[in-house]
């Protein structure tokens, strides 16, 4: 109960063992680059702020879910880790 798995990891681009603060995410749709600024669960799910990389203003913060990948990890919904370069 309260656990909520995503049961078609293989959809899922990218995922990392744990989502922390600190950790940069590419969105899906527009190829932007965010860092995870804060962690904070809700009643029934978790869910990661984001801020873009590129962007001075608060216009482009987000709020994603986070969900549990059965077998272990984490991703972000809509986003893929970045690589580093």
């Amino acid at each position: 109960m309260g656990m909520n798995y995503f049961k078609n990891w293989k959809d899922l681009k990218m995922t990392t063992k744990k989502v922390s603060a600190g950790q940069m995410w590419k969105s899906e749709q527009t190829g932007e680059v965010f860092v995870v600024t804060s962690l904070y669960k809700d009643v029934l799910a978790s869910f990661a702020m984001l801020r873009a990389i590129r962007s001075g203003t608060n216009e482009n913060n987000k709020r994603a879910k986070v969900v549990r990948i059965e077998g272990g990890g984490e991703c972000i919904v809509g986003f893929s880790i970045a690589e580093q370069v």
